[in-house]
C-alpha cells in the first residue's frame, strides 16, 4: 500500500488531497488489486469516495480487484451501507459478479450485514442468482449462520427450496445419513 491508498483506507481526505495535488499517481493498486475506490468503499469513507468520483479524472467505477470484486462488492461485503448508497447513486453496476460468481447480495448475506442486505433487496437484485457453486444469497446466509438474513431473504421472496449445483460435504467432513435427506 502506498501513501495514497493508505489515506483512502483510513479516510484521511486532507492527506489524500495533498498527495493528489503533489502529483501522486491516482491509478494505483496494491498487491491485491485494490484501488482508491476499493479502499474507501471497504472502510466506508463516503467523503473520500465523493472526492475520488467528483474531483479525480477517469476513475473507473466498476474496476475489479484480483478477486473480481468492485468497490460495490467491497462495500456490501464489509457492511458499509453509506458507501454502498453512494456507489449506487453514482451509477455502479449492481449485477456484476466476482470470480467466484458472487454478487453483492451473496457477500452481504454470507457476512450477515442485514442493513446492506435490505438495501440490496430494495434495489431489486436477483434473489435467485447463483454463484459458481450454485449457491444463492439465501444459501450463503444459511451457510454463514445468519438467521436474520435468512428471514429477510425469505420475506423478500427467495426460494426456500432452491438447490445448489455442487454437492459438497459439510465442513466438519461428516456426510449426513441417508435418512437425513
Amino acid at each position: 500500500m502506498n501513501a495514497l491508498l493508505l489515506s483512502a483506507w483510513f479516510g484521511h481526505l486532507q492527506i489524500l488531497q495533498i498527495l493528489v495535488n503533489s502529483g501522486a499517481k491516482i491509478h494505483c493498486e496494491n498487491k491485491d488489486g485494490l484501488t482508491l475506490l476499493h479502499c474507501a468503499a471497504q472502510k466506508g469513507h463516503v467523503p473520500v469516495l465523493a472526492f475520488i468520483m467528483e474531483d479525480l479524472e477517469d476513475v473507473p467505477l466498476d474496476h475489479a480487484d484480483k478477486l473480481g470484486r468492485t468497490a460495490f462488492h467491497r462495500a456490501a461485503e464489509h457492511g458499509q451501507l453509506d458507501a454502498l448508497d453512494f456507489l449506487v447513486g453514482s451509477g455502479c453496476d449492481h449485477s456484476v459478479k466476482d470470480k467466484e460468481g458472487n454478487t453483492a447480495l451473496h457477500l452481504a448475506a454470507g457476512r450477515g450485514h442485514l442493513a446492506v442486505l435490505q438495501r440490496l433487496v430494495d434495489i431489486r437484485l436477483d434473489l435467485e442468482e447463483q454463484n459458481v457453486e450454485g449457491l444463492t444469497a439465501l444459501n450463503a446466509a444459511a451457510e454463514g449462520v445468519h438467521p436474520d438474513c435468512v428471514q429477510l431473504l425469505l420475506e423478500a421472496g427467495s426460494c426456500v427450496n432452491a438447490l445448489t449445483q455442487v454437492v459438497s460435504p459439510p465442513r466438519d467432513g461428516c456426510l449426513p445419513l441417508a435418512s437425513e435427506h
